[in-house]
């Protein structure tokens, strides 16, 4: 296992960032079909133990959800990534989600992106699940993902071709 752990993190291109530290949720155990069966895209979730989520990778904001629960990245590489701050079950209110930048700013890895509000952390228990995925995953796929159960902030989670 340390052998695969190096082979994600020694190659920094074309990586995926953890934008927040918690617990490693695989695709298909993601409460959600329009996630578990990749139809958005393919990738990993993070149930969040803390209200920052940063830039899990290098690139431009693309977007911001009107009601602020997700934000899009175009990486250099033309890689297209959401992250979506929770799933059906939760129901967004834009109050809770504190932006730190807008859709134009270039970004790096651990760039803070959105702060979540104390409020919708205690409301759910802490157990946030937030995917992370590429939408153009059929031109970009997933190379590598990490074998760990959880994961900090800044921490390779996939790499993509």
């Amino acid at each position: 296992m340390l052998f695969i752990s190096k082979i994600i993190t020694s190659n920094k291109k074309n990586h995926i960032c953890a934008p927040v530290s918690g617990k490693i949720i695989h695709l298909q155990n993601v409460p959600d079909k329009a996630f578990s069966n990749k139809l958005i895209g393919d990738g990993l979730a993070i149930e969040v133990s803390s209200n920052c989520i940063c830039a899990p990778c290098q690139g431009k904001i693309s977007v911001i959800a009107p009601t602020k629960h997700a934000f899009g990245i175009l990486t250099p590489d033309g890689v297209e990534i959401l992250v979506h701050i929770g799933i059906q079950s939760l129901k967004p209110n834009a109050a809770n989600y504190d932006y730190q930048i807008k859709v134009g700013d270039l970004v790096k890895v651990r760039t803070p992106i959105v702060t979540l509000s104390e409020e919708l952390l205690k409301k759910h228990n802490y157990k946030i699940i937030t995917p992370i995925v590429i939408c153009n995953h059929y031109s970009h796929p997933i190379k590598a993902m990490t074998t760990a159960s959880s994961i900090k902030a800044g921490k390779t989670i996939y790499t993509y071709r």
